[in-house]
């Protein structure tokens, strides 16, 4: 197989999940063959882009990588576990849909109270969506409650797959935790569980649609509704407003005011009477069967697309700037002596941090090799001086198409560095790729950094979520 043809496919929530499955196993054993992959099949054909889709693409090529030899299938046990759950809250919503329906329209009188069978099939369950979205907007737990879904999810997924194959895994690095921890992979799982549940509105809906139709054929159902002088005026103008959109398209299912009279229960002898006409019953049976399609099923399969096109913009906004991610493209884009590394690709602007000393020409080598750079400018910044702050800024502004800044190892200043930064982000631009490059000194001449520094260091850059920013330590062997 050919993983760069796969470069820049885009990513689903199950090639997340087996993503952070994988990346929980890595270690460098297993990363020393996949370097040299990286570097002859995927590298190449992530030149031309933007870091951004570089990162994104070169992950997803390297994913497919280890799928092919691992075959992991995490993610789509998942995804089927969550088919299922789907199935299952479609099925048991329609059954519970069907059994409202009958209850109300198969009763001994077979008479239906219009108020009450709107109030019970559509008030009533929106009622429940709204309030679950305002817990979920007000509540602190969300991404405990989160948790809780995604293990239901795997538990069923486990249940079904038992003697199928290899369950789903859980324990303390599990994918759950993982994409729980970050906002766009935790975006698109609310999303992926919302749409879920809105089967089950669907289903729901759906069964009282097809009981409603049933009872329609099988009994003979009359419609009656009953309210005090004072307030009869308000079903005329509620069943006015509710009927608007198709008011135009069927006129014969908007009851008018003598066939809502006509249906109005009265009281004689303390008895209630329903007194119908056929024109009245076809007229509610008409509204209610299309209320129900256009205030029950409809907006469900609305919400559905919008959930669909929420987890769908989640993914395509994952950056990977977790520290784990960071730290795994930093190995695979690595260069090492007998890797097959991609020829020189950028002339690079390299500024001397502070003024260390340190000119391009002494560390021309590991440019070329390691960050595949040529130094074709220099210039120092930061430093006490105006006249070489100035060519720092005339030097940025001629847009480098790399800018490598030369940084001690002892030398973090969070606030400075963060400050030099913005600076340099804001004179070359969001898509210049800016690295960090970590030394240390020994009788003057650049040497690999403290370990402990180089930590600090990537914390640090990391922090900064910037895409297109990385961090290097020097090693002169390279």
């Amino acid at each position: 197989m050919n993983s760069a043809r796969r470069a820049g496919r885009r990513w689903t929530l199950a090639d997340l999940i087996d993503f952070e499955t994988v990346l929980a196993r890595v270690d460098e054993d297993t990363l020393a063959g996949d370097r040299l992959v990286f570097a002859r099949d995927i590298r190449p054909t992530l030149a031309r882009a933007d870091e951004f889709s570089r990162r994104r693409d070169g992950l997803r090529a390297w994913l497919d990588v280890r799928r092919d030899r691992t075959q992991l299938d995490t993610g789509r046990a998942w995804a089927q576990g969550l088919a299922l759950v789907r199935l299952a809250l479609f099925a048991a919503m329609a059954l519970a849909g069907m059994a409202l329906v009958a209850g109300l329209c198969a009763g001994p009188s077979q008479s239906v109270h219009v108020v009450v069978f709107f109030a019970l099939t559509l008030l009533l369950p929106w009622g429940v969506f709204l309030l679950w979205l305002g817990l979920r907007a007000a509540g602190g737990a969300r991404r405990a409650t989160l948790m809780r879904l995604l293990e239901g999810v795997s538990r069923f997924s486990n249940r079904f797959r038992s003697g199928r194959g290899a369950p789903l895994e859980n324990g303390v690095e599990a994918w759950q935790q993982r994409l729980v921890e970050g906002r766009q992979p935790r975006r698109a799982l609310q999303a992926t569980l919302g749409g879920a549940l809105q089967w089950g509105g669907v289903g729901f809906n759906l069964g009282l649609v097809l009981a409603f139709v049933g009872s329609l054929l099988i009994f003979d159902v009359r419609f009656y509704w009953e309210a005090t002088p004072q307030t009869g005026s308000l079903v005329q103008s509620s069943v006015a407003l509710i009927a608007t959109p198709w008011r135009t398209v069927w006129p014969a299912a908007v009851p008018d005011a003598s066939q809502i009279e006509a249906s109005r229960a009265r009281y004689v002898d303390g008895e209630r009477r329903v007194a119908t006409t056929p024109a009245s019953t076809a007229a509610w049976w008409r509204f209610l069967l299309m209320s129900l399609l256009v205030w029950g099923v409809l907006p469900r399969l609305l919400l559905m697309g919008g959930y669909a096109l929420a987890e769908r913009r989640a993914l395509a906004r994952l950056d990977f700037q977790a520290p784990r991610h960071r730290d795994l493209w930093r190995r695979l884009a690595h260069v090492e002596r007998g890797a097959v590394a991609a020829p020189v690709t950028d002339s690079a602007l390299i500024l001397d941090v502070g003024g260390s000393g340190v000119r391009a020409g002494d560390i021309r080598g590991f440019l070329l090799r390691a960050l595949r750079v040529n130094p074709a400018a220099e210039a120092r910044i930061g430093v006490l001086d105006d006249s070489a702050e100035q060519a720092a800024d005339a030097a940025l502004a001629a847009s480098p198409a790399h800018v490598v800044l030369l940084v001690e190892d002892w030398g973090l200043s969070p606030r400075q560095a963060g400050a030099l930064q913005a600076r340099v982000r804001a004179a070359a631009g969001d898509a210049t790729p800016i690295t960090w490059l970590v030394f240390a000194r020994d009788d003057g001449l650049p040497t690999a950094p403290d370990a402990a520094h180089l930590r600090r260091w990537t914390r640090f850059i990391d922090g900064l979520r910037d895409p297109a920013t990385e961090i290097v330590g020097y090693a002169p062997d390279i």
